[in-house]
């Protein structure tokens, strides 16, 4: 028994308007991209009590005292390069929390009851035009219900398939260097638990921190420092800039081709 090209453009109408009724993936999505944003204004929040201890050292104006260079640099001039790298990756992440923001806004709408309605009024009218409208009714209302349901879904297929890549390849190493920027702030405001958490006391730890260190270890601190926050920026840019970037372009191209469909009814298989 042969089946007429309608009878299964009827079931996938019927089969798609039932899916996005279902909400599938938006708990996740929702969920995952509330994660994202917070983790990364932790990061952000890190970087600039970072960035606020670095240049209370530059204000004060200590001697490095260390080796033969004691007295002729000061500790605030060495911490330049890791302030000076702070000061780009808040931008990088400023950027990056406006991307992720922007992203949970537009998967809201996607997920909103008046978009599923849509949707439905959409599939119904479809199927209606299918069987009563003409040709070029039936081809306009098709195409728009297409590139809808494509966009209800691919939303939150892009962000699904983006939080995949981020487990297998990229989540571990964020984790580490956020760990890492995380202990150079504690290690910097180094104060005994029994101490009053005061400026004067924050000052003082971390000058004394500072001092602490030889020319090698100071090097070694602030190279270290550097090297996490570059590797935070190339994996904040790739999850959460790059890669929907990448969709976006992807996205545009297949509505293009969906755009393009044509109905052809009177057809057998």
């Amino acid at each position: 028994m042969r089946i007429s090209s309608k009878a299964l453009i009827s079931i996938l109408i019927v089969l798609l308007v039932a899916l996005s009724s279902t909400r599938v993936l938006d708990d996740y999505v929702d969920d995952y991209t509330t994660e994202s944003i917070t983790n990364a204004a932790i990061t952000y929040a890190t970087a600039r009590g970072i960035n606020a201890l670095v240049s209370m050292v530059q204000s004060s104006e200590v001697e490095a005292g260390i080796g033969v260079i004691s007295g002729s640099i000061t500790i605030g001039e060495l911490l330049d390069p890791l302030n000076d790298m702070i000061e780009r990756f808040s931008t990088v992440m400023t950027w990056v929390l406006a991307s992720l923001a922007a992203q949970k806004v537009l998967l809201l709408l996607a997920s909103h009851e008046l978009f599923l309605y849509l949707v439905e009024v959409l599939g119904v009218s479809t199927l209606l035009l299918l069987f009563y409208g003409q040709p070029r009714a039936q081809n306009l209302f098709f195409k728009t219900f297409l590139v809808v349901v494509f966009i209800r879904f691919a939303l939150g297929l892009a962000v699904t398939l983006n939080s995949g890549v981020d487990y297998l390849f990229i989540d571990q190493q964020r984790q580490v260097n956020d760990s890492e920027i995380k202990n150079f702030q504690s290690d910097i405001m180094s104060i005994e638990a029994e101490q009053e958490f005061d400026t004067d006391s924050i000052k003082d730890s971390t000058i004394a921190f500072w001092k602490g260190l030889s020319l090698d270890e100071l090097n070694r601190k602030i190279s270290r420092g550097i090297e996490n926050f570059i590797n935070l920026v190339a994996i904040y840019l790739l999850k959460s800039i790059l890669f929907p970037l990448g969709f976006f372009y992807a996205a545009v191209f297949i509505i293009k081709q969906l755009w393009r469909t044509r109905l052809n009814p009177a057809a057998h298989f």
